[in-house]
């Protein structure tokens, strides 16, 4: 049978963006001199600012994530722009040798992002995890084996972290980091986005939802 016959639909497919963005110099020295403090479950140092994109220093590196940022929701996704997506929250996180993150999700949010500032191949791989009552193939009460996995069959999705690489997915999707076996600090930076704006006004539902923080942007 000709293979060509066939085609394959990601149906339901979960969108995980990749995307190599600039950064500045001057932004990268800001991130990895502003205070940290070491996670109650010691697995890490965060930033207690969880605005740090909004600082004065780091303009032009938000609106190089807001420009990927809105290049997948309205040109990748199709959003309609209506749906006004923003940046609700931002902060950073450095891993030392022996450091990683659990696996979990951003609750509050619709939109999840990380962007790597310093790394190296021994820094720890960003895992994602398919939810085990997501059956987008097989139920788990049976575990059929794979000659080889992709992104069809795979349980989880690992991806090497690099400078400047920037990951975007839903909020909802479980994610981990491991231990970073690397003698260099790693540093990233994470943010959250939601969308607000009118909302099924065409329809039975109607919902708006507003921006407290900056409600001008309505």
């Amino acid at each position: 049978m000709n293979p060509n016959q066939f085609r394959v639909t990601p149906l339901f497919a979960t969108p995980l963006l990749e995307a190599m963005i600039d950064v500045p110099a001057d932004a990268k020295e800001f991130i990895k001199k502003t205070e940290y403090t070491r996670f109650p479950v010691d697995n890490g140092f965060g930033t207690p600012n969880k605005f740090l994109l909004d600082s004065p220093e780091l303009n032009q590196l938000k609106q190089n994530i807001m420009q990927a940022c809105q290049h997948y929701i309205y040109q990748i996704l199709q959003v309609e722009n209506t749906a006004d997506f923003q940046m609700t929250n931002s902060w950073a996180v450095k891993h030392v040798k022996g450091d990683e993150s659990g696996a979990h999700g951003h609750a509050n949010a619709m939109l999840s992002g990380v962007l790597y500032i310093q790394t190296d191949d021994l820094s720890g791989d960003i895992l994602f995890t398919k939810d085990r009552a997501h059956y987008n193939l097989f139920t788990p009460t049976v575990e059929v084996p794979f000659t080889q996995h992709n992104s069809f069959n795979a349980q989880g999705w690992a991806v090497r972290p690099r400078d400047n690489l920037l990951i975007l997915f839903p909020s909802t999707l479980q994610h981990s980091v491991y231990p970073s076996r690397s003698e260099q600090e790693r540093y990233a930076v994470a943010f959250n986005l939601f969308a607000f704006g009118k909302f099924g006004y065409d329809q039975v539902t109607q919902l708006h939802i507003k921006n407290e923080l900056n409600p001008k942007s309505l």
